[in-house]
């Protein structure tokens, strides 16, 4: 008899301990937007949000029609270019409130050689034979370019939304940060001479060999070091917007914002070769230059603004149309 009430306790017992954890599943979804299979559409709270811009995808669909339809192409949608470079993240404390970020940090490095007649070569060449010179002509050295910049932006911010069917309204603010700079660096085999004339130089805008000959009397000049420590911006933005979500946990929204943003720019540094045949005779120097003036800016704006203060310094025109997956 005691193993039968022992028996029915455990039962009893185990029976409740299995079925705490459905029952909570069932309240904790009870009430909520589900599709026909079930599934919860909105999300809830602990979710995580991971989103990219789509104007791109958009863009590149429409331009396809567009070529099929009627030969044209360019952009079509074009609601914003700037947060192509951004990942969007939220996390939710519950279902109307989220914490969001939208993060970029972009590089880009470039390494460039190019091959061009020895000038120092060709010169000692020109007091010898033509056999000298047939062979100077064939004698290369490399003019090289590197280059690097970067760009960092990241904005966090609090999201709320209204509605309970698949279209919700989005509200909010965001403060922004972000810095970038730039830096070229030049070397040439064929260096600037007072003792003879450097014909060979590339030019690594067109990426051709020119023809560079210091002029008897005057100066010339060509970049060896190019910095640009860029500019560091700060910006708070309101925002309001649409989510609709097409899936359960997958939305496209669409937001426009407005702001007040600071900008600093810093100075472009440049470091110069130069020949310089003056009243003293030619003479080879190295200069250092400031070629641009700090400038500082702030105001309000839209987004996609096309000034300085708006779509630059918030990272933005932050308005963009994004395609969200909800975990």
């Amino acid at each position: 008899m005691k193993k039968k009430r022992l028996l029915i306790a455990g039962a009893l017992v185990t029976s409740m301990l299995l079925g705490v954890p459905h029952v909570s599943a069932q309240q904790d979804t009870a009430g909520l937007l589900k599709n026909k299979k079930g599934y919860v559409i909105l999300p809830q709270a602990g979710d995580i949000a991971l989103g990219f811009n789509a104007v791109p995808v958009m863009d590149l669909v429409f331009q396809t029609l567009s070529r099929n339809f009627n030969g044209t192409t360019g952009n079509l949608v074009g609601y914003t270019s700037n947060t192509n470079y951004q990942i969007t993240g939220k996390y939710f404390l519950d279902a109307k409130t989220a914490i969001r970020a939208r993060f970029g940090i972009n590089t880009l490095s470039s390494s460039e050689t190019n091959r061009v007649q020895d000038a120092e070569a060709w010169h000692k060449a020109t007091l010898g034979t033509a056999d000298d010179r047939n062979a100077a002509s064939l004698i290369r050295v490399e003019d090289h370019r590197k280059y690097s910049s970067s760009s960092i932006l990241l904005n966090v911010g609090i999201e709320k939304r209204r509605g309970h069917a698949r279209l919700q309204g989005v509200y909010g603010a965001e403060l922004g940060i972000g810095n970038s700079n730039e830096k070229e660096t030049i070397t040439y085999g064929n260096q600037f001479s007072d003792k003879h004339d450097v014909e060979y130089t590339t030019n690594f805008t067109s990426f051709a060999t020119a023809l560079q000959t210091p002029t008897p009397n005057g100066r010339v000049t060509r970049t060896l070091d190019r910095r640009i420590t860029g500019g560091f911006s700060v910006g708070l933005r309101a925002f309001v917007g649409v989510e609709y979500f097409f899936c359960p946990k997958i939305s496209i929204a669409a937001e426009y914002g407005w702001g007040y943003a600071i900008r600093t720019q810093r100075r472009e540094l440049l470091t110069r070769e130069v020949y310089n045949n003056g009243e003293n005779g030619p003479a080879v120097l190295i200069e250092d230059v400031d070629n641009r003036p700090s400038r500082n800016s702030n105001g309000f704006s839209v987004d996609n603004n096309n000034g300085i203060i708006g779509s630059q310094t918030l990272g933005g025109g932050s308005g963009a149309i994004t395609l969200l997956f909800h975990f």
